[in-house]
């Protein structure tokens, strides 16, 4: 709201254009330099590197670049939560100062108000009652003695007068200073609010970008976590290279962008809040309704072709694929459809037997990080897990790869680029 001050006519208009000047100097931010210069360049920097960081594939790229850019992006945020305070402290400092000067304006327009009255009353006094006939005729008396009794008479009366007119005009002045100062004040309290809305807003949106992020790091987990449970029988050492680097990227999710868990849902291996591995990350918001049970998904329709059991409805497709890379001089098997029940025990046993636990908490919330049931493509017999000539694929380097790269594509398989061996109908 705009200040405003009613005054007496004599008090001149008050005018505010561009910087407000007052008592010689300006009321204004002031002029951006030095470290002020650096901070909003580092700032500048820390968003632009944010927004780069949120555009990276997580469900396809290294678990050294997810790592990164989950860093990357819990900077930014720490950076504009640190801008957003500071702005929101800036605004109630500039209000209250505001507030002050309108208080101080106010004071001095009901002081002007009544010296402008008493002055008022001194005249009126005057003119309503003049001197009388005895002091006029002494006045003109002509000895030495009367003149010096008009003279202290007339002395003091327009001495008096005189006082009264001084005062209502340094209290004019004071007022056009404060009433100046006042909106001098409310304009800067004006900009400082319309910062802090602004650094808020900002804030908002680099945490919707957090959170979306590790929505997308979270189905990786889901992915290679489940991937990673069912090569162990295959490749033991793969499978714990995968488990390491996507318990570490687990940690990092976890750290910067905690999941939800209902209030008194217990964590894995005793307590509530969060999952374990190394201590529990910061509880997320709760719900404010307890999760649904989850149906268990049905099996679906399954056939096996070349020894590899997959959803029926790409049985024929795997066929083509494999005559088609024997005639090629390329072997292919692998492994396609899981039986779901393996990776329901699995999140029994490293999540908690609630439903919440076994069918919606995030895999990083789990002790070890464990993939929900349901998110793997294995689990709908849509995605396969190559070997070629004997040897499963882990290298893009490996001729069965190089073959799929080049002829898959026509049979509707994509490749996990994350995972040289893993092929599906959608590349997930």
């Amino acid at each position: 709201m705009r200040f405003a001050v009613v005054f007496p006519s004599r008090v001149l208009p008050i005018v505010v254009v561009g910087a407000l000047v007052v008592s010689g100097s300006v009321l204004a931010t002031p002029a951006p330099g030095g470290a002020q210069d650096a901070r909003q360049e580092r700032f500048r920097v820390q968003s632009e590197r944010a927004q780069v960081a949120s555009q990276v594939d997580a469900l396809q790229a290294d678990q050294a670049r997810v790592t990164e850019a989950l860093t990357t992006i819990d900077v930014n945020v720490r950076a504009q939560e640190q801008a957003a305070a500071d702005a929101t402290r800036s605004a109630e400092t500039s209000a209250a100062e505001a507030e002050t000067a309108r208080r101080a304006a106010e004071a001095s327009a009901a002081e002007l108000a009544e010296l402008r009255s008493r002055l008022t009353r001194l005249a009126v006094s005057a003119y309503v009652d003049p001197p009388g006939e005895d002091l006029l005729r002494r006045f003109e008396a002509g000895s030495a003695q009367e003149d010096a009794t008009r003279r202290a008479f007339m002395s003091m009366r327009s001495g008096r007068d005189v006082d009264v007119i001084d005062q209502v005009r340094v209290t004019q002045r004071r007022l056009e200073d404060e009433v100046r100062r006042a909106e001098a004040a409310r304009v800067a309290a004006e900009q400082a609010r319309e910062k802090a809305v602004a650094t808020v807003s900002s804030l908002g949106a680099a945490r919707s970008d957090q959170q979306a992020f590790a929505v997308q790091v979270r189905q990786r987990l889901d992915s290679r976590l489940s991937d990673a449970a069912a090569l162990a029988s295959l490749d033991a050492g793969l499978a714990q290279r995968i488990m390491a680097e996507e318990a570490a990227v687990a940690a990092a999710v976890a750290r910067v962008a905690p999941a939800p868990r209902p209030s008194g849902e217990p964590s894995p291996g005793g307590g509530t809040g969060g999952g374990g591995g190394g201590g529990d990350p910061t509880p997320g918001p709760t719900p404010t309704t307890p999760p649904r049970p989850i149906p268990r998904p049905p099996t679906p329709p399954l056939r096996t072709v070349g020894g590899i059991t997959v959803n029926a409805a790409i049985a024929d497709r795997l066929a083509g694929l494999l005559v088609a890379a024997r005639a090629d001089g390329i072997v292919l098997g692998g492994s396609g459809y899981r039986d779901i029940n393996a990776q329901i025990a699995l999140r029994r046993q490293n999540c908690g037997p609630s439903d919440f636990a076994i069918w919606e908490m995030s895999p990083d919330q789990c002790s070890p990080p464990t993939a929900r049931p349901g998110a793997s493509l294995h689990e709908q017999g849509l995605a396969v897990d190559f070997t070629a000539n004997g040897r499963f694929i882990t290298s893009r380097s490996d001729p069965g790869f190089a073959w799929l790269a080049a002829n898959a594509g026509a049979f509707g398989f994509r490749n996990l680029p994350s995972e040289p061996w893993h092929w599906s109908t959608t590349g997930g």
